[in-house]
């Protein structure tokens, strides 16, 4: 490993002990600072890497007005067989970079997190009808990571 990626973990290793879990998705404040999603992004990109398509992903979104994107938006830029897919690859990112912030997203009794939470806030609240139209508005902080990254 390198030390760049011994430093981030470092980083997101004191953050996470502090950082309280979120109690709800009305909750649209940060989850993170630019430093820290850039330390996430990084931290992930070693740990299990990130796909091209994974970062085709946030390179949309963030390149998309106001970072604003669904799933069967996603679909259709890059290929995807269905929005099914997209959404699938999208909490995959989203729980990866979740665990590397050490961020959970808030869960409703039994119903399944909903890890694009870690990368987005929801345009109308949570509820995803499931149609692939559902709107994810990119976090301010990961817009200015992966910009200043280059990533995006």
């Amino acid at each position: 490993m390198t030390q760049h990626a011994t430093d981030s973990e470092s980083t997101l290793a004191a953050v996470s002990a502090s950082r309280p879990r979120a109690s709800d998705y009305s909750d649209a404040g940060p989850i993170a600072t630019t430093e820290e999603f850039k330390a996430a992004l990084l931290a992930t990109r070693d740990w299990i890497g990130i796909s091209p398509t994974q970062l085709q992903m946030l390179q949309a979104q963030c390149r998309a007005p106001d970072a604003t994107i669904s799933a069967a938006q996603l679909a259709e830029q890059l290929k995807f067989k269905n929005f099914a897919a997209a959404r699938l690859q999208y909490g995959t990112l989203a729980r990866a970079v979740a665990e590397k912030l050490g961020y959970a997203p808030p869960q409703k009794g039994k119903a399944p997190v909903r890890w694009w939470f870690a990368l987005s806030i929801g345009q109308d609240g949570p509820d995803d009808s499931g149609d692939g139209q559902f709107k994810w508005i990119m976090r301010p902080e990961l817009v200015a990571a992966l910009r200043a990254m280059r990533w995006a």
